[in-house]
């Protein structure tokens, strides 16, 4: 992990572009995670729950998780190639276009944990 520190001498560029791949690697960590800890799950609804329904409902996830996890991968390498920009429309083209990925995880991710809290709500029946 890249450390926080930030310099006097760091421009502005510098920073936001160090903070958004910083957010975006974390993201990226965490849809690792989910499609690991959705299979896991997808195996818990087949093989203890007997569930197939909702087995195929986070095999669907893992679909989902798996080309999120790609789009992010482009995202990273396209990220990397940023440009300083000029004017204040260039700049918030980028801010915007992070914010639609920031949404995206988060919408991805709220939609998963319901998923998964139908597991652990037929595992507790």
């Amino acid at each position: 992990m890249n450390s926080n520190t930030f310099f006097a001498h760091d421009t502005d560029e510098q920073i936001i572009q160090t903070k958004r791949l910083q957010d975006l690697q974390t993201w990226i960590s965490h849809l690792s995670y989910v499609t690991n800890e959705c299979d896991w799950l997808a195996k818990i609804a087949s093989n203890k729950i007997h569930d197939r329904v909702l087995r195929d409902e986070l095999l669907e996830k893992i679909e989902v998780n798996s080309a999120l996890l790609n789009e992010f991968y482009n995202y990273k390498s396209s990220i990397q190639s940023f440009q300083e920009c000029d004017d204040l429309d260039c700049d918030l083209f980028y801010i915007n276009q992070h914010d639609a990925y920031h949404n995206k995880y988060v919408k991805h991710i709220d939609a998963y944990r319901q998923v998964k809290n139908k597991v652990y709500l037929k595992l507790l029946d």
